[in-house]
This record gives C-alpha cells, structure tokens and sequence, in this order.
C-alpha cells in the first residue's frame, strides 16, 4: 500500500492502522527528515507528487493508493491537491496499479445537497473559498480515469482516538457542525480499499455526536 500526504495527521493515522491490520506499507514524504515520523517497518521514497520520476518509484510493487493529499487548514489552497491527484492518476495508469482511494471534501458535488441549509451557506467560507473548487478538480480527475476508485469526502477533521460512531454514506445528514476523527477517517479509507463493494462510489463519512 501506497500512502501519499503520508506525513500529515490523517496519512498519519492510515499508516498506523494499516500496519495494524498488517499491510506493508510505502509512503511518499518531501524531505529525508521526514523519516523520524514513520514507524520503522515502513519504506519511505522521497520525493514529489507533482514528479512523475518520485511517483513511479514509489508506486513499484503496490497493488493499492491511500490518497491524504491536502493543505493543512488556514493555508491557501494552492495547486497542489489537484496537480498532485492529476499527475498521481497518470502514474498510476502508467505503472498498471488501479485501486485508488482518495479524501475528498463534503460540499463538493452531490455532498452539498445532503448539507443543511447553514452548512451550505456557510461551510465554503469556513472551509476556504478555494477549497471546494481545489477539490472538485482533484475528484475530476479521479472519476475521468480508468482506476478503481474510491472517494470519501470529509467535514471538519478533528484528532481522537477510534470513536466506534464512524458513518459513511451517499446521503449523510451533513450538518455545519460535522466533524470527522482523523481515526475514523483512515478507518473508513482502509476498509473501502478492502472493499470491492466501494469501487466508484463518492461517500461522505462522519463521527456521530455520543450519546
């Protein structure tokens, strides 16, 4: 298992499951420090998602991607998330690997229908007025390609442990206040890529609120 935005709390998250569940595990990261946040069984390339040479190295052996990419919340939006997915969907066709599942953002496509009227409102402004467009143009890419995808579209992530209270669904209740464990989410991730059941299908996922 590929895991790109391997660094970043979700990617995070994903790599510690995934060795739980015993998958190996690759992850991409930028600089050779980055090493000292991965766990010692995990193989690490560095290199770049916008550099088709740094994606095909990494991409050698894997029979599935985990895609975290992102910017972390209060930073512009940028490029990155679409150019990166762009170029990350090219190699993987080139390299034969086909089973891609990938963080999305609710709000985008048929997600924003299953918002509540404040959350329509009001979530691109929270979100980042470029968000919502970065990650419309990340999912083009994605669902104009050939892979097996999967992608799972997420509110405001939050830290925590494993809730036990994850929902994922096409027609979620998406309230302003959904929040969504950066647990859970890998959890949610990890089990679509076990699941053939999920291929092509845009999901929302969110923590339920405890009782």
């Amino acid at each position: 298992m590929l895991v790109i935005g391997a660094t970043g709390g979700t990617g995070q998250e994903v790599i510690r499951q995934a060795l739980a569940r015993g998958r190996q595990v690759t992850a991409l990261i930028r600089r050779d420090t980055d090493r000292a946040a991965l766990p010692g069984r995990v193989r690490a390339v560095v290199g770049d998602v916008l550099d088709p040479g740094s994606l095909s190295t990494a991409l050698a052996g894997q029979d599935v991607v985990v895609s975290a990419l992102g910017v972390r919340r209060g930073q512009p939006a940028g490029s990155v998330r679409s150019a990166g997915t762009a170029t990350l969907v090219a190699a993987m066709t080139a390299a034969g690997v086909r089973r891609l599942v990938a963080v999305s953002s609710v709000g985008v496509g048929s997600s924003a229908a299953a918002q509540t009227r404040p959350a329509r409102l009001l979530w691109p402004r929270l979100a980042g007025p470029d968000r919502l467009p970065e990650a419309s143009r990340a999912e083009d890419s994605i669902t104009a390609s050939a892979l097996d995808w999967t992608i799972i579209r997420a509110p405001r992530l939050v830290d925590g442990p494993v809730s036990g209270r994850l929902a994922v669904g096409e027609t979620l209740r998406l309230p302003l206040r959904a929040q969504l464990r950066r647990s859970d989410l890998a959890r949610a991730l990890l089990d679509s890529a076990e699941d053939e059941g999920s291929i092509g299908r845009r999901t929302s996922a969110i923590t339920r609120a405890g009782a």
